[in-house]
């Protein structure tokens, strides 16, 4: 038997710590996870770029079925500034994906002058880096919603076919 809603939600949110780079926060259809793993800006030696990328993860709670699901979006963007024997060029760039995704990535990099913002507050100095991996933001939901009674709502063919 599954934990009520409210039971469901309130042991997601005492997921949240200090020390882990993202948070859980309380929506009226279950809890959204936040994650900002990419706030950076650096100069080299020809320009200076921008990196801004955000992870968003919905958890949907289907407390008359016992169900959740997740609903996942990622947005980045990217600027920069070049100069070069070409001349001086400027670039943006933003990407949104939304829907079920597993992801790890990892970038680091050393400038002249680096800027990174995070929970822990800004760093300044000559490298900048990230590394981001979905199932440290999911597993956790995942491990709490299995031990409370919940089970991942069936999508699909076979979810439609069998009725769940």
């Amino acid at each position: 038997m599954a934990t009520t809603f409210h039971e469901a939600q309130a042991s997601i949110l005492a997921l949240n710590n200090d020390e882990l780079p993202f948070v859980y926060e309380p929506t009226d259809a279950g809890v959204v996870g936040r994650w900002n793993y990419a706030n950076q800006k650096w100069a080299a030696v020809l320009g200076a770029q921008s990196l801004d990328a955000d992870y968003t993860l919905w958890v949907l709670l289907d407390e008359e079925k016992g169900t959740y699901s997740f609903d996942e979006q990622e947005t980045v963007e990217r600027g920069g500034l070049s100069a070069g024997g070409d001349g001086i060029g400027l670039s943006y760039e933003r990407s949104t994906f939304r829907g079920h995704k597993k992801s790890y990535s990892f970038n680091l990099g050393a400038a002249i002058l680096a800027k990174v913002t995070d929970r822990q507050g800004e760093t300044v100095g000559q490298t900048y880096g990230y590394t981001f991996d979905t199932d440290e933001i999911k597993q956790p939901v995942i491990d709490t919603l299995e031990a409370a009674g919940w089970e991942p709502r069936r999508k699909g063919l076979f979810g439609k076919i069998f009725g769940a």
